[in-house]
């Protein structure tokens, strides 16, 4: 059997959740993420699930006013007791748009989001983790065109590369660069529920 790390972009994954469940008229589903994990690697026979990397970013203290950002910074800071996860944390700033007006926490003209560290920290795990063969097979899931290189490099060392991402996100430039890829609907998600 071969040894399947994952490696999830979460805040990549939780927009696209949520636009593909909008685009289809539901509210985003409350995932089990080890299920997640788990039937991801089952969707291949020969493959065991070994561990997950959670790659999310921490929001400063403006954007923790949010209550939507404080749920999920909280859910974030739970998953770090979740069995085979690990949870990597980056940083999500806020900045205002205009200089001579101050951001307001509810006025979101007011200001705009940048995330930072996530796609470095993601790309230095796979390829830390592929150094020391620590797995056969990463799935990462992230439809993010950054990670091409990162492919690449996991490719060259021997590595199997499975792209996974959401109905309706484009994977065009992506999908000639790894190994296979799996698309995730509504189905596939209600086998993923708390």
């Amino acid at each position: 059997m071969l040894r399947g790390m994952i490696f999830l972009d979460h805040l990549n994954f939780d927009i696209s959740l949520q636009s593909y469940y909008s685009s289809i008229g539901k509210s985003s589903p409350k995932l089990d993420y080890n299920k997640l994990f788990r039937n991801i690697a089952a969707k291949f026979s020969n493959i065991d699930f070994v561990k997950a990397f959670v790659f999310a970013p921490k929001p400063d203290n403006f954007l923790m006013q949010d209550p939507r950002l404080q749920g999920y910074y909280k859910w974030v800071v739970g998953m770090k007791n979740a069995k085979y996860i690990d949870v990597i944390e980056a940083n999500y700033y806020a900045r205002p748009i205009n200089q001579s007006i101050a951001m307001d926490i509810t006025d979101k003209s007011t200001y705009y989001k940048v995330e930072k560290g996530t796609d470095i920290n993601l790309a230095l795990h796979a390829l830390s983790k592929a150094s020391h063969n620590a797995y056969d097979v990463a799935f990462v899931i992230s439809a993010d065109t950054d990670y091409i290189p990162l492919y690449k490099e996991l490719k060259n060392m021997g590595k199997v590369v499975i792209l996974v991402v959401i109905e309706n996100q484009s994977i065009g430039k992506t999908k000639p660069e790894v190994d296979d890829f799996i698309v995730l609907g509504e189905d596939f998600f209600s086998n993923c529920l708390r």
